[in-house]
């Protein structure tokens, strides 16, 4: 039990910013156990729009226990800002990998020990009636002894309403401070149509996370929103960037056509090596079929999440492979004692008496 005082807590140093401004993430001290736990820190003066949202994560987090979904330790209102608890997942999302270490996409067998883990944590969401709604690189945990975890729980919809389940659902997910979850959306889902949507939505952006793994980049984010919507629609969908899927060379004659950042770089020159990095490597063929198997335009064309856990890609898996050793790059998240935001706010805090709160109640 982790108890719900911030005066057991000793905040080391600020992870990142989140939630569109409305939330920062400490990295923290549970002093009874001298144990290192993540808090994310909520702004209420900000953040009453998406009080509900908020509210969904915690309690769906509470409600739902498995080793690949972040867990939920406590929450508590101290002053005018709300605090939630959770293990501190120390080498950062996937995303934060990308970006950092690996632009040009993760190993193939890291990725292969992810999508196995996502799969399993989507595995028991479906089980339980829930659809994700928001799978996607930046809600993929990593940690240092290698457990792989799904965050973004605040998304998440059930399809249990008043005790009944239902086929499908028809409502969009809430949307996120920058609309950046449409890219990973299901087509089905952004078309808002009679036929609505199930789980097999999840296996959609489970298939367009497989290509952001792969490589590095977001995938449909050089184009804008309502042609991604549109093309999406027509069917289609990002692949993995290997020799295979650029049958022409690259040559100067063609660099003009990457003359402004495609999302996959930091300028037109870092396009221009991604793409040969891309042509010089061959993925296996397994690869391949598991996103696209994932990324069909029909749902019911697409594997569940158990029957892709069956995939011969995932067969590749030995026990003692370890995801960490394939990522050493990747340096793990630790307290900087030198954060002076952090130390301000500990001792800003200090000097604070908690407040009860009936707005927030879990």
């Amino acid at each position: 039990m982790f108890n719900p005082d911030l005066n057991d807590y000793q905040l080391t140093s600020i992870i990142a910013e989140c939630c569109g401004g409305v939330a920062v993430v400490y990295s923290a001290v549970y002093k009874p156990y001298n144990q290192n736990v993540a808090i994310k820190r909520y702004f209420v003066d900000k953040s009453k729009e998406k009080a509900n949202l908020i509210q969904q994560d915690i309690l769906t987090r509470k409600e739902l226990q498995h080793q690949n979904i972040l867990p939920y330790f406590t929450s508590f209102v101290h002053g005018p800002e709300l605090y939630v608890v959770s293990p501190l997942m120390s080498l950062g999302s996937c995303r934060d990998i990308l970006d950092r270490y690996f632009q040009e996409g993760l190993p193939e067998l890291a990725c292969a020990l992810i999508l196995r883990d996502v799969l399993l944590g989507l595995q028991y969401l479906h089980k339980q009636f829930y659809i994700h709604r928001s799978v996607r690189a930046s809600h993929v945990l990593v940690d240092t002894n290698g457990s792989v975890r799904l965050s973004g729980l605040r998304s998440a919809a059930s399809m249990m309403v008043r005790g009944r389940r239902q086929k499908q659902l028809h409502s969009l997910p809430p949307p996120d401070h920058d609309n950046a979850n449409l890219m990973w959306l299901s087509p089905e889902l952004l078309e808002q149509n009679l036929r609505g949507y199930d789980e097999q939505s999840d296996i959609y952006s489970f298939g367009v996370l497989t290509c952001e793994l792969a490589n590095g980049a977001v995938p449909f984010a050089e184009i804008p929103t309502t042609l991604m919507f549109t093309e999406k629609v027509r069917g289609s969908r990002p692949q993995l960037l290997d020799c295979t899927s650029f049958p022409e060379p690259l040559t100067e004659e063609t660099k003009n056509a990457y003359a402004t950042d495609s999302g996959v770089g930091d300028s037109a020159e870092g396009v221009w090596r991604l793409r040969r990095v891309y042509e010089a490597r061959q993925l296996s063929e397994h690869f391949h079929r598991l996103a696209d198997a994932a990324l069909q335009r029909e749902p019911e064309r697409r594997p569940s999440a158990t029957q892709l856990l069956n995939h011969p890609f995932l067969k590749q898996i030995r026990k003692t492979d370890f995801l960490p050793s394939l990522i050493g790059r990747v340096k793990p998240i630790k307290p900087d004692p030198d954060d002076i935001s952090a130390l301000l706010l500990q001792e800003k805090l200090s000097e604070m008496e908690i407040e009860k709160s009936t707005e927030w109640d879990f």
